[in-house]
Parts: structure tokens; sequence; C-alpha cells
């Protein structure tokens, strides 16, 4: 089977030239024919040849972790494969038919020869080239910033899972004091206690409100239940292990319950003890839970503020330290999963730069996110922020190998990434780089084995075009 002129002239790609033209590709290209599901060709193989679809429909496939992903469909009258000036040398996607196809296969080497023959041809494959890298470039920056969604989302899932949960067996345990509230009650009631007696127990809670948050190191708290449980043990209170420690976590003394129990009748104490324990205990759960609802409303701030939707895409002024503490909320999940120590040094006094906060937080997120992937579990990272004449510069600085001499000026390329298939686009460190310039400034990489420096370096008073 073989392509006429005629055929070809319908095609959209072929339209309008010349019979001598279409005549000379019939001549020198290949028709093949392909099953639907039948490979035209695999990922990686060499790019020796461009095809245009006469018919049917061409498919190509990219693996994202582990499954292949729909990423670009040809159809009839398009052209895939290699292109004249492309420097594509091996086919970047598995490509395979989706129905019964049939394409004309034109081997590149003879594409000077083609080019002399048809120029126009050659203006129009040049176009559909710029549109296939824009078309991919817009692809490749989608997937980044899926994937790095995807990070962010996986670390933001773990980090509000933690005190999501925490509020969960907290409220699961006050319901249990709430259920057994009654019964010690009226137990304490039977033992008919004057007010003093009372205002003495009551005094234990008001004494560890007081002490709430004092510092104790674990092995002096330790030392406290133990002396408390003797304590209880020797009169003879049932679960004196369960009670000496919510008391030594109240930061109470054996010489504090002396004083409380001094007016209590005599065997109202186990009962007045369960009493005041639970009491404790409740206050305990009440401030954890607290505790874990402010963290999920931390997060939840630190979302809003991160990709500012809240506000425009206008430059304002605006505090790179809250951007960069923002982010590393974000990315906390993965800091603590590597055990990366981070260490800030920020003047108490750094001026504001006019920027596009949620743009910058796109800088912080990949330069530490970067850093973080080359370091060593158990890393220092260091941000350090400063003033340098007009100049505001952020350096993030990391403890990794070091980025190699021959790649260095590649690092900010688009596409160019060291990591494997399916963990990197290489268009993190490439959209970086892109922000900054656009807020008129720009990055400087500084390396060596043990230190990698990205310092990001944003004017204090951006130029102003002239308007004529």
């Amino acid at each position: 089977m073989s392509f006429t002129p005629e055929r070809l002239g319908a095609l959209s790609l072929l339209q309008g030239l010349p019979d001598d033209q279409l005549e000379w590709l019939c001549d020198h290209a290949d028709c093949v024919s392909l099953a639907p599901g039948e490979h035209m060709f695999e990922r990686g193989d060499p790019a020796d040849f461009m095809w245009i679809v006469a018919e049917g429909t061409i498919q190509g496939f990219e693996e994202h972790g582990n499954q292949w992903l729909l990423v670009a469909t040809t159809g009839v009258g398009e052209v895939t494969g290699m292109l004249p000036f492309s420097r594509m040398t091996h086919y970047p996607r598995l490509t395979v038919a989706a129905e019964p196809s049939t394409v004309l296969r034109m081997d590149a080497a003879l594409f000077p020869e083609m080019l002399s023959v048809s120029p126009e041809l050659g203006r129009r494959l040049v176009a559909q080239m710029s549109d296939r890298v824009r078309s991919d470039v817009r692809l490749e920056q989608q997937s980044e910033k899926m994937m790095a969604l995807g990070r962010l989302s996986a670390g933001l899932a773990h980090e509000l899972n933690n005190p999501a949960s925490a509020v969960r067996r907290a409220a699961m345990k006050l319901a249990d004091h709430r259920n057994r509230l009654p019964a010690l009650v009226s137990a304490l009631v039977r033992h008919d206690l004057t007010p003093e007696a009372l205002q003495g127990l009551a005094g234990l809670r008001a004494l560890a409100l007081e002490r709430a948050g004092s510092a104790r190191s674990a092995l002096e708290r330790a030392d406290l239940e133990d002396a408390l449980m003797a304590w209880l043990e020797h009169h003879e209170i049932p679960d004196a292990w369960r009670e000496a420690a919510v008391f030594a976590e109240a930061g109470l003394a054996i010489k504090d319950l002396e004083t409380a129990v001094a007016l209590l009748p005599p065997g109202s104490l186990p009962d007045a003890l369960a009493w005041t324990a639970s009491g404790l205990d409740s206050d305990r759960i009440v401030s954890e839970i607290a505790v874990a609802s402010a963290r999920i409303t931390e997060l939840i701030a630190a979302i809003k503020t991160y990709s500012h939707m809240d506000r425009s895409p206008e430059h304002r002024p605006t505090d790179v330290r809250v951007g960069i503490a923002n982010t590393l909320t974000m990315l906390q999940h993965k800091l603590k999963e590597k055990g990366i120590r981070v260490v800030r040094d920020d003047p108490p006094d750094l001026p504001l730069v006019p920027g596009n906060a949620g743009e910058l937080n796109q800088v912080w997120t990949n330069l530490i996110d970067n850093a973080v992937d080359a370091m060593e579990p158990g890393g220092r990272l260091l941000l350090r922020t400063r003033v340098n004449d007009l100049w505001l510069e952020v350096e993030v600085m990391d403890d990794g190998p070091g980025i190699p001499k021959d790649i260095r000026t590649r690092i900010f390329e688009p596409f160019f990434t060291t990591k494997e298939v399916g963990v990197g686009t290489g268009l993190g460190l490439g959209i970086a780089e892109r922000i900054v310039r656009v807020h008129q400034g720009h990055i400087e990489v500084r390396s060596q084995p043990g230190e990698t420096v990205m310092c990001v370096r944003l004017p204090l008073v951006p130029k102003v075009p002239e308007v004529r």
C-alpha cells in the first residue's frame, strides 16, 4: 500500500502543496498500517522518523510513578515524532494506535532534501514544532504543579491527622470521665464533707492550673510519680499508679496532697482523691483539645496564607519571613520524615519587598523541597534572610553532597533533572528562576560538597518602566 498525491493533499498539514512536492513525499515516505493497540514507537527509541497521521488516531503515553498516563493525541493530518530542526534524539513517550490507523513515515536522514524540495512544508513543520514545544511545556508545568500539590497534600494530610486524632482520642477520654462523674460525686457526697474540706480539694486544681506549663524533665517527673505512688499505696488508695500519674502530670507533690486532705473526715480519702484526680485529668484533656484544635487552625491559616487565595495577583509589600514560615509548615511532614534540622537566621527589622506572595511561596517551596531531597537523613537546613545594599537576600543552604560542576549551569533549564522518572519533571527550579526574574531579581548558586547555597536576591525598590 502506498500514498498518492491526491490522498496526501487532502491532509491539513499538506493542503495546497504543489503536486511535484506531494509526489516527492509519495516516492520517499513509507506507508505504515497499524492495528489497534499496536506500538508505533517505544519511549527511548532513537528519534529517526517523522510521522504524519493519514487515517485513525495515535495516542502518546508517559510513565508517572507506576502507571502510564495519556498525555497526547494525534489525529488525521497531524504530525508527531522527529521534526526538522528539532534537537530530539530519542522519543520521549510510548506511542500507540488507538484504532486502525495509517501513517506516513519519513526518515530523518531525508529532511535536508525534503526542505530543499518543499520550503513551504519546512515552514509549516517549524510552526508545528513551536506549537508542540508550547504544549509540552504547559503539560510539564501542570505535571510539576500537580506533583508538588500531591507532595504538599500528603504532608498536610499527615500534619492534620495528628491533631485531629488527638482531638478524637481526647473527646473519647472526656466522655469516659463524664460517664464516671455521677458515681464519683455520689461516693463523695456520702462522706458529708465540710465546705473547708471541699475548698482544700478545690485548691489542688487551682494549684495545678498555676503550675501548668512549668518545665520538668522526664527524670524529674518519673521521680515525682514514684514518690506519689508510694504515698498513695501507703494510704491504701485503689489504682494508686493511675492517680499518681495524674497528680505528677499536674505538678502536685506529696506535701500539696497532705495539705489539701488535712480536713477530710476518716475514710473519705480514697473517694476524695478519685474525684480530684478525675477533675484534674479532665482539665488536662480539655487543654489537649485546645492545643490540638489550635494546631488545626494554624495549619488552615498557613494553607490560606501560603496560597494567598484571598489576595489579588498584584505585587504588594510582602514579608518573606512569613512566606518561608508557611512553606515550612506545608513541608513539615517531609522535614520530619528525614529528621531535617531547620535553622532560621532572620533579622528582626527585615523590610518588606514588593512582590506576589503566592508566587514567591512557590520559589521557597521549590528551593526547600530540592534541598531536602539532596540531604541525607538528619541533615541541617539553614534559611537566612538579610539586606545587602538595595537587595533583600534569602539563602537556602543545605549540607548535601553538592551540585556537580558540570551540571551547575543547567539546573534552571526546563526539563533538566537528575531525579528518577516519576519523581521530578525538571521544572521546579526553572519555575522558581522565572518567578524571581519576573520580580526583577535573580538566583545565585554556590556549591561544594557539604554546602550548597541558593541565594535569591529581590530588589527592595523594583525599577518602574518608563511610559512614553
